[in-house]
Order: C-alpha cells, then sequence, then structure tokens
C-alpha cells in the first residue's frame, strides 16, 4: 500500500518540475526574443537618430532608422529607411534598405548592452562615428527632431537679418556717394548755364555778321558756323541729359524707392523675437537699420532739391534749344 502512494507522490513531484521547467525556459525564449524589441534614440548637437527594433523568435530583426541633421545653413535634411539584420550574442549587423546620405554604404555594426545599442557608422566623407541608442519612445525622438527644427528657424533667420544689414549698409554706403556727387554737379549747373550762354550769344554775333556780308560765299560760311554753333550746343544737350537722368536722376529714383521699402522704424519684428534668431544678427541689423535711418533723413532733402535743379536745368536747356534754332533759322533765311 504505501508503494504505490510514495510512487504517485514522486511522480506528481516530477510533472511538477517538469512544468515548472517548461515555463523557465519558455520566460527565457520570449525574453531572448524581445531582448532587442523596442525604440532607441540617440542624438547630437546638430542631429538626432531614432531605431524602432522589432526581434523575432528565431532572432531576426526587423525596423526602421529614422535619421534627421540640422545643417549650418540652418537646412534640415530628413530620412527613413528600414532595417534588417541579426545579433550574434552581444553583436548586432544591421542593413539599411535605401540609401542614406549620412552613411557611405548600407551595413551599420554595433554592440548591445543593457538598454543601449552602440553602433558604429562611416559617413559619406569617410569619417568614423560612433552612436549610442538609448532605448526610449518615438515621442523623446520627435521632442529632439522639434528642438532641431527651431534652432533652424534660428538659423534661417539669423541669416536674413545678417543680410538685410548688409544690405542695409550698402545702401547707406550708396546713398553718401550720390549725395557727395549730386552735390558737385550741382555746382557745376552755373558753369553749364553759362556754356549755353555763350554759344548762344556766339551764334547771335554770326547771325549779325552775315547780315552785313558783302557777298554770298561769307555769308554761307557765317551760315555754317551758326549751325556748328547748334551742333555744340545739341552736344552739350546730351551729355547734361546722360549724366542727369541717368547717372543723377535715375540713381536718385532708384535710392528714393529703395529708401521707401526699408522699415520705417529700427524694432525688431516680433517674428525675429520668437524665432531665437542670434543676438548678434539681431544686434547687426539694428545696427545697419539706425545708420539707414540717419542717412535716409539727410538723402531726402537733397534729393528733392536736386530734383528741382533738374527741373530748371531742363527747362533752360528747352529755352536754349528754342533760342539757337531761331538763330539757325534767321542765319537760313539772311543766306
Amino acid at each position: 500500500m504505501g508503494l504505490p502512494t510514495t510512487n504517485s507522490h514522486n511522480r506528481a513531484h516530477i510533472l511538477w518540475g517538469l512544468i515548472v521547467l517548461s515555463s523557465i525556459s519558455f520566460t527565457t525564449i520570449s525574453c531572448r526574443a524581445s531582448r532587442i524589441s523596442g525604440v532607441y534614440v540617440a542624438h547630437g548637437l546638430n542631429s538626432a537618430n531614432m531605431l524602432q527594433l522589432t526581434q523575432t523568435d528565431d532572432g531576426q530583426i526587423n525596423g526602421i532608422l529614422s535619421y534627421i541633421e540640422l545643417a549650418a545653413d540652418g537646412k534640415l535634411n530628413s530620412q527613413q529607411a528600414s532595417v534588417t539584420g541579426v545579433i550574434d550574442a552581444e553583436q548586432l549587423i544591421l542593413i539599411a534598405h535605401s540609401a542614406l546620405t549620412f552613411l557611405s554604404g548600407t551595413n551599420l555594426a554595433g554592440t548591445i548592452s543593457g538598454n543601449t545599442i552602440q553602433i558604429q557608422t562611416v559617413g559619406s566623407d569617410g569619417d568614423v562615428s560612433s552612436w549610442s541608442f538609448i532605448r526610449s519612445s518615438s515621442l523623446e525622438f520627435k521632442e529632439y527632431a522639434d528642438q532641431l527644427k527651431l534652432k533652424a528657424v534660428g538659423i534661417r533667420l539669423s541669416a536674413n537679418l545678417l543680410d538685410s544689414a548688409k544690405s542695409l549698409h550698402q545702401t547707406v554706403q550708396t546713398s553718401e556717394q550720390w549725395r557727395s556727387n549730386a552735390e558737385l554737379h550741382a555746382e557745376r549747373i552755373p558753369a553749364a548755364k553759362g556754356y549755353y550762354r555763350e554759344i548762344e550769344t556766339k551764334m547771335q554775333s554770326l547771325v549779325r555778321q552775315e547780315r552785313v556780308a558783302n557777298n554770298s560765299v561769307a555769308k554761307s560760311q557765317i551760315s555754317l558756323q551758326v549751325i556748328q554753333g547748334n551742333l555744340m550746343g545739341m552736344q552739350a544737350d546730351l551729355q547734361l541729359n546722360q549724366l542727369w537722368d541717368q547717372t543723377i536722376g535715375n540713381a536718385g529714383e532708384i535710392l528714393s524707392k529703395t529708401f521707401d521699402s526699408c522699415p520705417a522704424d529700427c524694432n525688431v519684428p516680433r517674428v525675429v523675437e520668437n524665432g531665437h534668431a542670434n543676438p548678434q544678427a539681431v544686434q547687426a541689423w539694428e545696427n545697419a537699420c539706425q545708420q539707414m535711418v540717419a542717412e535716409r533723413e539727410k538723402f531726402k532733402p537733397v534729393f528733392n532739391r536736386i530734383e528741382g535743379l533738374r527741373a530748371d536745368l531742363k527747362s533752360f536747356e528747352a529755352t536754349a534749344q528754342t533760342n539757337r534754332q531761331a538763330l539757325v533759322d534767321k542765319a537760313n533765311r539772311i543766306h
């Protein structure tokens, strides 16, 4: 009677041991299968990477590698590629199934220790980089990506501010040169008018000589001299118009429109304040803007006065042209 009882007890004990061993084996297999599965994030000063990996029961790995990098000019390079791979003990090999610009090839090798995957990559320039992917979440990767996007906005805003400051400096320099040149030629207006008067006076004198000339040959020669005087006046018109309408007039109008398009004041736009622009870039723009405002105040009254002088000179030219043509007509009638 005791033997069967003992055997039954042993059999029950052995069966329970097998169940426990089976559970341990199943748990071990499950842990091994899911040991690497998860989301891993690596980040640097200007980049962020994410590995989303799933390990199958047979040790094969499938996943996605996401990458975002901030360039020095503020451009963002964002890429994604599917990956497959295998793990052998602590060694990990991944293969990217589409080209990634930050890699020279498609193979990635690394090691896994605890919650960290250490991967070494060879960049397109041949440099070797080491990435520490820490078990994390896609939300953390998004936070790093958002930080890079915000940083990119700041870089682009800073670049735009510096470009704008450079343009404002150029406008100031051009305006200073224009004012100096315009003032110089304004001082020469009396001499230009005097030249026209000299031509007209000479032509009047020739017409009087033609009237009292004794023969047609002399009258003809004097008439030609009158015509030549008119040609000299026309040549002066051409040179004067070229100078004033192009070098001074057109350039002044362009400057005036440029100043009108410049900021009315030098308050930094709100988009810049909220865009994390570089403080040095903001200061450079403010300084350039203040110089522009000061130069604009100098330019406007000079431009208005020069325009008035040009209008007066045009009127004087028109009167001189009429007078010369009248003298040519007189000389032709006398001849």
